[in-house]
């Protein structure tokens, strides 16, 4: 399995860059590879936004997450579907294998909800999105990282271009999928 790591923002309503902020004794960047490695990826990507943010997130991880991949954005906070379709673009990404994305800011979110998005994509979906009482696009299972070639900027937001393809809706736990933003959601 693979998966792609969101971890560029600016986390300007946070004030800090929030793949760094720690939470428990862990960053959420930690947090979030973890989950994914005990879900069983085998291979992660980080998009981080320039050198410096990469360095201060390589500096916050734990020591047994060396095999980490990162990408940069071409253009820095350029914008999130830009920098998530440059990712697939550049990547060397399996094509024949569904591909994990997932934000760095849902720290409560359980490794289970990845085989369940895997068997929701056994269908004919080639996109599977997870949800509340919303969506949440940014931890979507795609088909193929292909299928994220064809989201443009100019098009809108991200989850109404997925919803526009085959797509299938995963219900989960509101509690789960809540995301920090500001400092007041440590709090929750």
């Amino acid at each position: 399995m693979q998966a792609m790591v969101l971890a560029g923002g600016r986390s300007t309503r946070m004030g800090r860059d929030k793949s760094t902020l720690v939470l428990n004794g862990r960053t959420l960047l930690s947090i979030t590879i973890e989950r994914l490695l005990v879900a069983g990826h085998s291979r992660i990507v980080v998009l981080a936004a320039d050198e410096q943010q990469k360095n201060s997130q390589r500096g916050s991880m734990d020591e047994f997450f060396g095999n980490i991949e990162w990408l940069l954005d071409p253009t820095p906070h350029q914008g999130l579907i830009e920098a998530l379709v440059s990712g697939v673009k550049r990547s060397d990404f399996n094509q024949t294998q569904p591909l994990q994305l997932s934000a760095v800011d849902s720290p409560w979110l359980d490794h289970r909800i990845y085989p369940a998005l895997r068997k929701a994509l056994l269908g004919r979906a080639e996109v599977v999105i997870p949800a509340d009482q919303r969506l949440h696009p940014l931890h979507s299972l795609v088909r193929s990282p292909s299928v994220l070639e064809s989201i443009n900027p100019d098009d809108g937001p991200l989850r109404e271009q997925l919803k526009k393809l085959k797509s299938a809706i995963l219900p989960w736990p509101e509690s789960e999928l809540m995301n920090l933003n500001a400092p007041s959601d440590l709090e929750r």
